[in-house]
């Protein structure tokens, strides 16, 4: 089978690589945290010089760790929802549906990104009837026509190394209208505070890396302001259960701007009986 070459004028970047990296990397332990037999494939069938990826040891594995959480909290939401619809926001070249969902037989999978990045996907991971592709920014509200439909079931929006890239203003927009729109859906997205936001951009700029985190989040509890019925359900952060692998500084979690720097969170987004989402 062919390998498929990626031009420079792809719009698919070091942020889609690097995770499907990371996972095939991961693979090569003798327990892996996550077990994603896909993804040595799928990097073997691209023809890049995955040299360029210079990351270290540490940084993949919180990758890893990072992935692990989104899966469990993927896993809760359809062990109390098996008929649910999930949407993978930014989805790039995950597997999600293959490691948590495929197996269900009932779930609606829907992965959305940008138009390039869905045809490199298509090449690689051809659709199937209960995991759909939508081309589509987030930020553009067609791809909620795609996903939605009548009884469709409650809702499960995953956004992981996503939002953290945009300005606050876009992100707040998207949480509004997903809660309008699909009130009582749940939201899972990562975020950090900004000072992490700081070190990380400066970590990104030693590393040789394009790619810049704009959106900075002081408390989860702040997206909770930004509009009625949005609810944080939990966090995880880095210390809550800490990899070895990853070389944490112990005295590290005494320091909450340290400890708590980076987080994913999981949101309820209104709900039916919510008055506020006639508003």
């Amino acid at each position: 089978m062919a390998r498929i070459k990626l031009e420079g004028s792809n719009a698919v970047s070091e942020t889609l690589l690097i995770p499907l990296y990371a996972r095939a990397i991961e693979q090569r332990q003798a327990e892996p945290l996550v077990r994603d037999p896909l993804a040595a494939a799928l990097m073997e069938r691209i023809d890049y010089d995955w040299g360029r990826i210079k990351l270290a040891g540490h940084d993949l594995v919180a990758t890893v760790v990072r992935l692990r959480e989104f899966d469990r909290m993927t896993r809760d939401f359809l062990g109390k929802n098996p008929a649910a619809t999930v949407v993978h926001i930014g989805c790039g070249l995950d597997t999600r549906f293959q490691r948590v969902a495929e197996r269900n037989g009932r779930v609606r999978w829907f992965d959305v990104d940008l138009p390039d990045v869905i045809a490199l996907r298509k090449q690689l991971l051809p659709e199937s009837e209960r995991n759909r592709y939508v081309a589509c920014s987030v930020f553009e509200p067609a791809w909620m026509d795609e996903v939605d439909a009548p009884g469709a079931g409650p809702f499960l929006f995953v956004a992981e190394a996503v939002l953290v890239y945009f300005e606050e203003a876009p992100v707040r927009d998207l949480f509004v209208a997903l809660r309008r729109r699909f009130p009582g859906a749940e939201l899972v997205t990562d975020g950090a505070t900004p000072l992490t936001v700081w070190l990380d951009n400066l970590h990104l700029i030693f590393t040789g890396s394009a790619a810049r985190i704009r959106w900075g989040l002081k408390d989860p509890r702040d997206v909770e302001r930004w509009s009625p019925g949005i609810r944080l359900l939990e966090s995880f952060y880095y210390f809550d259960r800490p990899e070895p692998r990853m070389g944490l500084p112990t005295w590290f979690r005494h320091i909450p701007g340290m400890s708590k720097g980076t987080g994913i969170h999981r949101y309820r987004l209104g709900g039916a009986q919510d008055p506020s989402i006639a508003a």
